[in-house]
This record gives C-alpha cells, structure tokens and sequence, in this order.
C-alpha cells in the first residue's frame, strides 16, 4: 500500500510539474519587433507606430511586446525596412517606397503628378489597389498591414517664385524619389537624392535652390531657409506598414485576429486626418513668417497637368515595359478618381 501511494505521488507530482511548465510555456509573450526610418520624437513614431504597438499589447491582454526600433537604431535605415523584414531581422516594419528601389515600383504609379489630391482619398485608392490584387505580387513575401500617401508635395525655393513649369528650368532641387525626379528632368529642372539631414545645410551654403515636399516632412528648419511655396499638388510619396509573412502565420489565432483589427482598412482609414494634423504646424509656421504661398488658378493648373502628361505617359510605358502590363488602365483609373473629387 504504501508503494503505491508513493507511486501514485509520483504520478500526481510530475503532472502538476508539466501542467505548470505548460502553463510557464504559455505565459511566455510574443515579442514583435517593429522598425521605422524616423526619430523617437517623430510624427510616426509618436502618433501612429507606438500607439499602435501599445494597442496591440493591450487588445492582447498584454501577451503581445512590440519592441520599437527608429532611426536612433541600427535598424532604422531607410532604405532597409522591406528588406529586413524579408530576412526576419524585425517583425514589422514602415517604410518609404520611394527609397526601395525597384522593389515595389508599380505601387510608385500613385506618385505621378496630379493622381493624389490628398492623403485621404490617395491612401484608399493606393489600398484599393492591393486589395484588387494589381499589386499582390510586388507584395507577395510579406503580410501587408497598410499601403497609404502623404498629402501632395508642394515646391519650396529660397528665392525663385515658380508660378509655371518653365519656372523650374534649371532650378537644383532636393528631391525624394526617383519618379519626381524624372518629372524635374522632364521641364528642365536639376533633381538632387539627399539625405534629410543634409537638406537644411545644402540650402544654407546655396547647394540648393529649394525642395519638392509636403508641409508635414522631418525636414527640421527648411521654413527657415525657403520663402516661396507653389501649391500644385506635384507628386505624393507612398509608405508601406509589412510583416514578415512567416512569422504572421506562426502567431496565435488570436494573436493575428488581434493584428487584422488595428490593420487594413481601419488602418489605411486614418492616414487622411493624420496627414492634416501633421501638415498644420509648418503650413501655419510658413504663413506666421510671411512666406509666399502661391495658389495657381485653374487655367495655370492645367498647363501644368499639359506640360507634365509626357513625362507620366513615359513613365506609365516605362511600368508596361517591366510587365506591369495593365499600367495605363490603372493610371487613367486614378486619374479619373482624382478629377471627381
């Protein structure tokens, strides 16, 4: 009798021992890492990557950690975030298509002047995009979170009005991708690839004569530097949020549902009001310091949309070429989208 007891506490002991490993085993959180190319104190990191993480944690029930890494880390470089979310070096990542590469250039149609008219609108239509597959396999490798666009890039000089496109005629200008940079060598202009941190210190040794960007960029001090602002809504920059693929289908059910809800559509959705809550401050900034900001009418638009069409045209065939072979449907489609609005 009393061996078997002792068995039997044995038994007992070693399955409270497993039951507890097991329940250790499954406290265990998931930890996520989620990279970005902007500072700690950056618009992306302050309202949208780092809220985002914490709701996800708190959606979990905490079983979710989302590490964030910016550009004050190793991980921030801009023009790795696609790539080391391909490799498995973070989970998640947010990234700017335009320091990509060729990686996703046929989301880069959304970038050709005159397709976004604003950050709400351009952001749905980019997502709109994915979600009727016609850039599914540019995106195949990863799980994707969020495709959006910043309101519309305006032209900033230090001190040459440009009121029509013959205006930009061997102006030096700062540029952030490569398709304004074909739309600047179209009219003449001279497009220069900087880094952000090197844009204020070209201006103010005259190595530049302005910048085409949107009133809500990192750009720390170009209102200082440049008193002529156009408004021709030139170009949009498109931004991607990805995740590993591999390690989204390896989560939790729950874990991933959790995911799915603060992704997508809802995600997409929010781009809009945050674009003009990160624009006020500098368009406000430029105006209390008395800058010029032009506004062309319509007749002047259109010149400008005339003047521009070949170089879009030669993109468009440019895409076709690369076999993204319905390129001129889905560009006039935007067009469309974007005059009716």
């Amino acid at each position: 009798m009393t061996m078997l007891y002792g068995n039997q506490w044995l038994r007992f002991a070693a399955a409270v021992l497993l039951a507890l490993c097991g329940l250790s085993v499954s406290a265990e959180p998931v930890k996520l890492k989620m990279s970005h190319f902007l500072g700690p104190q950056s618009f992306f990191q302050v309202d949208l990557v780092e809220p985002w993480a914490r709701e996800l944690e708190r959606r979990t029930g905490g079983r979710v950690r989302v590490e964030v890494l910016n550009a004050a880390s190793p991980l921030g470089n801009v023009r790795n975030q696609a790539a080391q979310v391909q490799e498995g070096v973070v989970d998640i990542a947010l990234g700017l298509r335009g320091a990509e590469g060729e990686r996703f250039s046929r989301s880069s149609i959304i970038e050709l002047p005159f397709v976004v008219s604003d950050a709400a609108r351009g952001s749905q239509a980019l997502w709109g995009l994915f979600q009727q597959g016609i850039l599914a396999d540019e995106y195949r490798d990863f799980k994707v979170l969020a495709l959006f666009v910043q309101n519309p890039g305006l032209i900033h000089t230090k001190a040459t009005p440009v009121r029509e496109l013959s205006d930009l005629k061997g102006l030096r200008l700062r540029v952030p991708n490569a398709t304004v940079a074909t739309a600047l060598e179209h009219v003449g202009a001279l497009p220069r690839l900087l880094q952000p941190d090197e844009i204020v210190a070209a201006l103010r040794s005259n190595q530049l004569d302005g910048i085409v960007t949107n009133w809500g960029t990192p750009i720390a001090g170009f209102n200082d530097e440049t008193t002529w602002h156009t408004s021709v809504p030139f170009y949009a920059s498109a931004f991607f949020i990805v995740m590993n693929r591999k390690r989204y289908d390896s989560l939790p059910a729950d874990v991933r549902q959790a995911i799915d809800s603060l992704s997508g559509d809802a995600l997409v959705a929010r781009f809009g009001p945050l674009w003009d809550q990160w624009d006020k401050p500098l368009h406000d900034q430029a105006v209390a310091l008395g800058r010029t900001i032009l506004q062309p009418d319509a007749d002047a638009l259109q010149r400008w949309k005339s003047g521009l069409q070949p170089m879009s045209d030669a993109y468009v065939k440019m895409l076709e070429s690369k076999g993204f072979h319905d390129a001129r449907r889905v560009y006039e489609q935007l067009l469309a989208g974007s005059a009716r609005r």
